[in-house]
C-alpha cells in the first residue's frame, strides 16, 4: 500500500527517523510536523490514535477523514490537570470526531459520556470505536450538529460535569465571534454550577481546543471563569 503524505503510517515512519536531543525538542519537531498539514490543502492525518491511560491504555482508535486528532501531549496536560476530578463525572463530547476525548475520559474513570458530531463518517467510525474499546453501555453517540444538541439539551435540562469542544477552524472566525460566542454560552448552560448555582463541591468545567491567534479572551461570556490555558505549538486548550 502507498503511504499518503498525510497518513497515519507515514507520520509514525516520519516520527522514527527523527534525531532529536530533548524531549523539548521533539515536541517543537512535532508541532512544526502538525502545523504543515493543518495549513496544507487537505488538513488531516488518517489512521489512528491511541488512549493513553487507564483501563482501555494504548487501545487504538480510529480517525475520521477530515479529523485533526488531539495529540498524545493535549490529552495527557488536559488529564493532568483534571486529575481525580473525572472520575465518576459525565462528559459531554462535541465535534467528537474520534471520539478520543470522552473515550480517554472513560478510561480513566468518567461515569458516562454524549459524543456528538454530524458528520455521516464521523458516527460510523464514533459507532465502531465505542463498541470495540468496551465502552458502550456507558456512551451515547448522538449525529447531530452541536449547536442543536446544545439548543436541545438545554430545552431538555441535561447537566454534564465536563464539557469539552474541538470545533473545525471553520467556526473560528475573527470578525464573526458572535458565532462562537453562542456555542460557548450555550455550552456553559449545561454546566451543574450554572443550572444551579446553589451546586456545592465540582460545579463543572469546559474545555475547549482553538487556535492560538483566536481572540477567545474577547468573548463577553458569563457565568464563566478562565482558570488557565496551555498552548500547544499553534494550538491553545
Amino acid at each position: 500500500m502507498s503511504l499518503k503524505h498525510d497518513s497515519g503510517k507515514k507520520l509514525r515512519k516520519d516520527k522514527s527517523k527523527w534525531k532529536v536531543g530533548s524531549w523539548e525538542e521533539y515536541e517543537q519537531r512535532e508541532d512544526a510536523f502538525l502545523k504543515e498539514r493543518l495549513l496544507s490543502k487537505e488538513p488531516t492525518i488518517t489512521g489512528q490514535v491511541r488512549i493513553t491511560a487507564g483501563k482501555a491504555k494504548n487501545f487504538m482508535l480510529d480517525i475520521p477523514k477530515t479529523t485533526r486528532p488531539m495529540t498524545d501531549r493535549m490529552k495527557v496536560r488536559i488529564f493532568d490537570v483534571l486529575r481525580e476530578d473525572i472520575v465518576g463525572k459525565r462528559v459531554l463530547d462535541l465535534y467528537a470526531g474520534t471520539g478520543s476525548f470522552g473515550l480517554e475520559a472513560l478510561s480513566r474513570g468518567a461515569k458516562e459520556a454524549t459524543f456528538v458530531d454530524a458528520s455521516k463518517n464521523a458516527d460510523r467510525i464514533l459507532q465502531s470505536n465505542v463498541t470495540k474499546t468496551g465502552f458502550l453501555p456507558q456512551s451515547e453517540v448522538v449525529k447531530m450538529k452541536a449547536l442543536d444538541y446544545l439548543n436541545r439539551a438545554v430545552k431538555e435540562e441535561k447537566t454534564f460535569d465536563i464539557v469539552f469542544l474541538d470545533p473545525p477552524y471553520k467556526l473560528f472566525n475573527t470578525k464573526k465571534t458572535f458565532k462562537m460566542k453562542e456555542i460557548l454560552q450555550l455550552a456553559s448552560k449545561l454546566l451543574p454550577g450554572i443550572v444551579n448555582p446553589e451546586t456545592k463541591g465540582f460545579k463543572g468545567v469546559m474545555i475547549i481546543k482553538h487556535p492560538r491567534r483566536y481572540p477567545i479572551d474577547s468573548l463577553e461570556l458569563e457565568n464563566i471563569e478562565r482558570i488557565s490555558s496551555y498552548d500547544f505549538g499553534i494550538n491553545t486548550v
